[in-house]
């Protein structure tokens, strides 16, 4: 009888924080939180037009996620590459599994895919999952970054949202695109400025959601002392 008690408590428990989701809100669930700080600095104005961070770039967590299972592996077999090639006039090959050869080389991790192909490299993951689009259903903040694996501080990052999960080629919107030449940055390409005509009011309630804070500065040059893969970006003001 005890058990049942509890097991009905637990269900009750669920239910409640279930049902008083912050309504109208951009939740984040941060799959690389220090790829997902980077990126939210690069993109601010977008970023707080969405009420995705606050002013102190801090952003509200779901209290339960589910996270996608092999996401690394799904970017590799069902990704379009096509945002790398956007002046090609030959046709290309729909996914970036399709353009390996025999010869590459795939290193498979849960939320990230890195790919050797020759001196190329090629590095996709998952960074967050959110609702971008403000539909109801989740969407996925991926990086790409492309380089030469003899040259591991020249490099260049692809942000990227994918709002259609469920088509069987994933078709990312390509929001910023960023050089990096040693500790030098420079934008290439920011998309995201047009989904700031975009407008939606977000309400929080009290005890809905867990606010996560960006690590400052310090906390980041320590984790990057100690090899962790939080990364430092110059766009953070």
């Amino acid at each position: 009888m005890n058990k049942v008690c509890a097991c009905l408590a637990m269900l009750a428990g669920l239910s409640l924080f279930s049902g008083c989701a912050p309504r109208e809100s951009r939740l984040v669930d941060a799959v690389n939180g220090g790829e997902f700080v980077a990126m939210s600095r690069a993109m601010r104005p977008v970023m707080l037009k969405k009420n995705m961070v606050n002013e102190s770039g801090d952003w509200y967590s779901p209290f339960f996620s589910i996270r996608p299972k092999e996401a690394g592996k799904t970017l590799v077999d069902r990704l379009s590459p096509a945002f790398r090639f956007p002046n090609s006039r030959v046709p290309l090959p729909p996914t970036f599994r399709a353009m390996l050869t025999s010869e590459a080389k795939v290193k498979l991790e849960e939320n990230r895919a890195i790919l050797e192909q020759g001196m190329n490299r090629v590095v996709l993951e998952l960074v967050a999952v959110t609702d971008w689009n403000n539909d109801g259903t989740d969407d996925w903040l991926v990086l790409c970054r492309t380089g030469y694996s003899d040259a591991p501080r020249k490099f260049r990052e692809y942000y990227l949202v994918v709002t259609d999960l469920e088509a069987p080629v994933l078709q990312p919107y390509v929001l910023m695109v960023l050089e990096h030449v040693y500790d030098r940055v420079t934008v290439l390409n920011d998309a995201s400025a047009g989904e700031l005509a975009e407008s939606s009011a977000a309400e929080f309630m009290q005890g809905q959601a867990t606010v996560t804070q960006a690590p400052d500065s310090r906390s980041m040059q320590r984790k990057l002392e100690e090899g962790s893969s939080l990364k430092q970006t110059s766009l953070s003001r």
